[in-house]
């Protein structure tokens, strides 16, 4: 788990999505984005991408490509987003939305490797801190595809270590975007995992300012229980 695990699954990521050359054209609005920068853009290699052109093409959807450019972009767009490259650029369900106008078009073999790489991401994420994304961020993206949150709100539980109920307190607060995530969201919510996690790591913290924050948050956690 960890850097490695994230590491590998990019690798398969950069493996599965290698037969998507780039377009030898890019549609793009002139009056939008320079085509200087497109034509630049499209004649750089993939893993030499800079955070300033991957966020320069995600901020003006719609007016830079049509999406048959994304596949040979994910891998890069990814790794980036896990590597903290992308921190003063957009938020990853930005890239999840692309990705979701495209998702049901992709073989079973490449949505397995996105839904691998953000599983990788994530426990990376919930086994560091502080973490280039907030947890959330990630719970966002995975929602904007439309996936079972089960399996990433399980390794709060799952995981060793103090690190996941840090985490666990910032998502308590977290608003799910939409109805279904809302759903699986409330659902875990109301059972006693959550408070129960973060009530074990309160007392483990006690008497510090982090001790605090997870009262607080266990707090939180026993209210939205016994009122959703």
């Amino acid at each position: 788990m960890g850097a490695g695990e994230v590491e590998r699954a990019g690798e398969r990521l950069y493996a599965v999505f290698a037969g998507h050359p780039m377009p030898a054209d890019m549609a793009a609005c002139e009056h939008c984005v320079d085509p200087a920068d497109v034509d630049h853009f499209r004649r750089t290699p993939l893993h030499a991408l800079t955070p300033d052109q991957l966020g320069s093409y995600l901020s003006n959807p719609g007016t830079w490509g049509d999406g048959s450019e994304l596949p040979h972009l994910v891998p890069r767009l990814l790794t980036a987003y896990a590597a903290g490259e992308m921190t003063d650029q957009s938020w990853p369900d930005t890239l999840a939305r692309r990705i979701a106008g495209h998702w049901a078009d992709w073989t079973p073999a490449e949505r397995s490797a996105v839904e691998d790489f953000l599983r990788a991401w994530w426990r990376s994420t919930l086994t560091s801190w502080p973490s280039d994304h907030p947890a959330e961020d990630i719970l966002d993206a995975v929602a904007a595809l439309d996936l079972d949150l089960g399996p990433y709100l399980a390794d709060f539980a799952e995981l060793p270590g103090q690190t996941p109920s840090r985490h666990l307190a910032e998502v308590v607060r977290w608003s799910a975007p939409d109805e279904r995530s809302r759903r699986e969201l409330d659902r875990w919510l109301t059972s006693d995992i959550p408070a129960g996690l973060l009530w074990a790591a309160a007392v483990a913290d006690a008497g510090t300012p982090l001790g605090d924050e997870l009262v607080e948050a266990a707090d939180l956690a026993d209210l939205l229980r016994t009122t959703r």
